[in-house]
């Protein structure tokens, strides 16, 4: 793709499905207020967009829709595809319809007239279990639980239209920050909050990777100023460092100035340790995450504010 693409201070016309959700909502505020013309696909209404509709993108109306909607509103220049089934309970029928199913009507929709870039956030969970850290992009992938596997599955039919529009996947770790609700850091904020003891499994040792949801809208606004030059680039986000859950709640005690007690246990977590090389989105993107001090400031301000 060329370089210059997307740069310099043109006003884009943006969709970013999945704009009603925790990501979506911060992207759309964000490219909203940089001048862009947004156009918001949710299943909920998204007030911060230009455009507000409100479509279910794995029904089977959904490409007509949005054939229709280009034919009204011309070509989008940057579509943003956050919209996806999240982590948890759930048939495996419903996280093939909503990550998989949705993206095939999407790029459907997008065939005839398809966009100078296309930004889809994916997740580190397409690597299972690791066999040895920290992640990297050459990694094997084709995570066994469904939320992992059909993200993958999205990711390779992204990659088989890269013929049509310059294509970035982002795999993401778990976010946080004011608004979202079930993140390990949301969580570990109500109980520091409320001054409770903040228990810890496998005795604070576990590694986990997490970013505030402002790294991620800052990396997604330099994809595309300053696009990666290949056709096809996958990149992994996260912390870059081997950062315990016990370092996490520590921090954030520490920016809440909380009384809670830290109380690491001897049950083992279900969980496993992860953590990606972002040596690559480095390179090719500049990408930077706040420090872990950092990060926990800026969560507990947002929580105060």
């Amino acid at each position: 793709m060329d370089s210059s693409a997307l740069t310099g201070s043109e006003r884009l016309q943006i969709w970013i499905t999945g704009c009603g959700g925790f990501l979506g909502k911060r992207l759309t505020q964000h490219l909203a207020e940089q001048g862009h013309s947004i156009v918001g696909l949710s299943r909920r209404n998204c007030a911060s967009a230009d455009r507000s509709v409100v479509i279910d993108l794995a029904a089977p109306d959904a490409c007509s829709t949005l054939k229709d909607l280009i034919r009204e509103t011309g070509r989008p220049d940057v579509v943003i595809h956050a919209a996806a089934k999240q982590p948890g309970f759930g048939k495996l029928s419903e996280f093939i319809d909503s990550n998989v199913g949705s993206t095939s009507n999407l790029l459907e929709a997008l065939e005839i007239y398809p966009p100078r870039q296309i930004i889809y956030t994916s997740t580190l969970s397409v690597y299972g279990r690791p066999g040895s850290l920290p992640v990297k992009e050459t990694s094997p992938a084709g995570g066994t639980l469904p939320y992992g596997a059909t993200k993958r599955w999205a990711e390779q039919l992204f990659e088989a239209f890269q013929h049509r529009s310059g294509i970035v996947v982002l795999r993401l770790p778990s976010l946080f920050g004011l608004g979202q609700a079930d993140s390990f850091i949301d969580g570990l904020a109500r109980s520091a909050k409320r001054d409770d003891p903040i228990e810890l499994f496998s005795r604070g040792t576990l590694i986990r990777d997490v970013l505030h949801v402002n790294d991620v809208v800052t990396a997604i606004d330099t994809c595309m100023r300053r696009p990666p030059n290949a056709k096809f680039s996958l990149l992994n986000l996260g912390c870059g460092q081997a950062i315990r859950t016990i370092d996490y709640a520590r921090q954030l005690v520490d920016a809440l100035e909380s009384d809670s007690d830290i109380v690491p246990v001897d049950r083992q977590s279900s969980l496993f340790d992860l953590y990606a090389d972002i040596t690559e989105a480095r390179r090719q993107i500049a990408f930077e995450p706040m420090s872990l001090a950092e990060s926990m400031k800026v969560y507990a301000d947002e929580l105060r504010a």
